[in-house]
């Protein structure tokens, strides 16, 4: 008898993965379960399908690969949108696993990834502890909210497939416009985000989508334009329990370039578990570059909910604000 395949497997996969010489290849689905951006894939849907079939190449899992790890992936060639067709493909390496998602007929990869068993960045290990807080932040005191999309994977609440239903907000005294989320304070978090998971572990999809979006609100904060990941590397700390209290925290670094036709922008972040006693434990740290698309700018200033949110972080964003 053939194995009931799990929600999270059905979530991700389109069917168990091939086969193919030394590789293991799974089509990617693009349909409204992966959507970011209106019409657009999320990437951090598309890492989390690599990261689940580098773990299977390996003969791991989400829950039972060893501490810590790090993935590092670069996008930016052939473009994707819902509904097209792409190719993962995944090769062990002496360090892990590497791999590409192709779209046909593309000339370049829509992603290339690399993951590495052990090993952590220790740079933005030292940025993320710059970012915590003593404690963590009060929602009725201490943010400013931000808007969202009705689809999105990691803050729609108009999906008909479940997503991680997750919130941003700006931290009211921070230094550097810090952008704020978390996971697991909230009784309906069993349902969206901690039903990821697996074995009672987190599946690093979750991690990767929403630490994706958070630098990219937090690039936003600094740059006052909406774009797309060129660039991120993550580090695991290690495995993240379902039901653990968890912050996200991320701030934009710098812009390069001042015609939104030809700027970029990098920014760092992570999560930290929040422990019984209070005290912050770093979990995944993680840093990326994303090139300004002002497509995507104008997409934000008419569709993000509600219009007075966008509006005010539209007016708080930017150089100098």
């Amino acid at each position: 008898m053939n194995r009931k395949e799990s929600f999270l497997e059905q979530f991700l996969l389109d069917g168990p993965p091939r086969k193919e010489g030394s590789s293991l290849a799974v089509i990617l689905r693009t349909d409204r379960h992966a959507e970011g951006w209106n019409g657009i894939p999320h990437g951090g849907f598309a890492m989390g399908v690599f990261v689940e079939l580098a773990l299977r190449a390996m003969g791991e899992s989400s829950s039972s690969f060893p501490d810590p790890w790090a993935a590092e992936f670069r996008l930016g060639g052939a473009s994707l949108r819902r509904g097209d067709r792409a190719d993962v493909n995944v090769d062990v390496s002496e360090s892990g696993a590497e791999g590409a998602i192709t779209v046909p007929s593309a000339d370049a990869p829509y992603m290339t990834a690399i993951l590495r068993r052990g090993g952590t960045d220790k740079e933005s290990q030292t940025a993320f502890r710059s970012l915590l807080p003593s404690s963590v932040p009060d929602l009725d005191r201490e943010v400013i909210p931000l808007p969202s999309y009705g689809r999105c994977f990691v803050c729609g609440s108009e999906r008909e497939i479940p997503g991680l239903e997750r919130r941003f907000f700006l931290l009211h005294a921070s230094p550097g416009k810090t952008v704020f989320a978390r996971a697991g304070f909230d009784d309906g978090d069993g349902r969206s985000f901690h039903r990821f998971q697996e074995n009672g572990i987190i599946h690093p999809v979750t991690i990767l989508a929403l630490l994706d979006e958070t630098l990219g609100w937090g690039g936003f904060m600094l740059s006052g334009q909406g774009g797309v990941t060129v660039r991120i590397r993550f580090s695991f700390l290690r495995r993240i329990r379902a039901g653990e209290k968890l912050i996200f925290l991320a701030r934009g670094d710098r812009v390069r370039g001042t015609s939104p036709s030809r700027m970029f922008f990098w920014a760092s972040g992570g999560a930290a578990a929040v422990l019984p006693d209070g005290r912050l434990e770093p979990v995944v740290t993680a840093s990326g570059q994303f090139m300004v698309i002002q497509e995507l700018t104008e997409q934000m200033k008419t569709t993000l909910l509600p219009r007075e949110w966008t509006e005010r972080a539209f007016r708080l964003a930017g150089p100098g604000k």
